[in-house]
């Protein structure tokens, strides 16, 4: 049986998050923010695919407000930058090249307005 485009890249979309949040889990900055703040790490990542699944795919899979739930992190400039550092190593690593380059835009957006908002 064949695998379709869009299933290996939902593959590569679930490795994406599963890496990172090992990395973010394993730093010594982010990882006591986050394991402080995550008490469902199976959903968090659930979460996490269905968000870059939509993100990058286009699927329909998440419908949250993805700014909300970091209000509650106690997160600095620093910390933003730290995210950032992890991530963009990560979409490499697991992402064909065009879809890391969108992943790596689409979360400096995020990552720039998360800082402004939380400011």
């Amino acid at each position: 049986m064949e695998t379709t485009v869009l299933e290996a890249d939902e593959a590569a979309v679930a490795r994406l998050v599963d890496v990172f949040y090992d990395r973010i889990r394993a730093d010594d900055r982010l990882g006591p923010i986050f394991t402080g703040a995550v008490h469902d790490w199976d959903g968090h990542i659930r979460i996490m695919q269905d968000f870059w699944s939509r993100a990058l795919l286009g699927t329909e899979r998440y419908q949250g407000c993805f700014m909300s739930p970091h209000f509650r992190l106690k997160l600095d400039g620093d910390d933003f930058d730290r995210f950032m550092e992890l991530f963009r190593p990560t979409a490499a690593e697991t992402l064909q090249p065009d879809l890391a380059k969108r992943a790596v835009a689409i979360a400096e957006t995020v990552n720039n307005n998360l800082r402004r908002a939380m400011a």
